[in-house]
């Protein structure tokens, strides 16, 4: 008779129970798209699109009109514009491209943030991203060829508040870094395609 204690196998932690709606988002929503995609990749296929046009001096328009999801043109109708600021020659008529630039990684963050906290069942009460991204101005004028034309790195701080602990936070920031599109486009060294047609 085998009198050895029973090895008891340890509990896997128990799915939150979802509210119909936290954060603004409704998690069987997010549960619905996961499940789509998951049923068949090929839903999982997105591309977007945008076409720049000069403005004049160093302004420019960017017009978006759709984005594909699944094989389907989806109508996305958005126009950005851009500029420098006075003292890089510029009318500080709009935000310049290193703005948007940080606007897109941090936005795209928030997104992945929220997404998962929401699905880990944490109220989010307050979020923001502050970035930075520091530029020697040498290396864009072709000053100094030992000097880069961009940034040498992207600094950038989270700070939440809500009903989550530290380490679920944490654990919610660690998902995003791992899954956010903007900030892996900006951390993987990515082929750039181009053509130059003149009219």
């Amino acid at each position: 008779m085998n009198t050895s204690p029973i090895q008891s196998r340890p509990e896997s932690p128990a799915a939150p129970v979802l509210p119909a709606s936290l954060n603004g988002l409704e998690p069987a929503l997010i549960e619905q798209a996961v499940a789509g995609i998951a049923a068949d990749p090929a839903n999982a296929r997105c591309t977007f699109r945008a076409k720049t046009t000069w403005q004049g001096g160093l302004r420019t328009r960017t017009d978006v009109e759709s984005y594909e999801l699944g094989g389907k043109r989806i109508p996305h109708v958005h126009r950005i514009f851009t500029d420098e600021p006075i003292d890089l020659l510029g009318t500080e008529q709009a935000p310049n491209p290193q703005d948007l630039l940080l606007s897109a990684l941090s936005g795209c963050m928030t997104v992945g943030f929220v997404v998962g906290a929401t699905m880990a069942g944490l109220r989010i009460d307050s979020l923001q991203i502050e970035t930075e991204c520091p530029l020697d101005l040498r290396g864009a004028f072709g000053l100094d060829p030992s000097v880069k034309p961009g940034a040498e790195k992207i600094t950038y701080t989270i700070r939440v508040k809500g009903s989550g602990t530290r380490e679920q936070f944490e654990a919610v920031h660690q998902d995003m870094t791992a899954k956010s599109p903007n900030r892996y486009h900006l951390t993987a060294p990515i082929p750039l395609e181009s053509r130059l047609v003149v009219e």
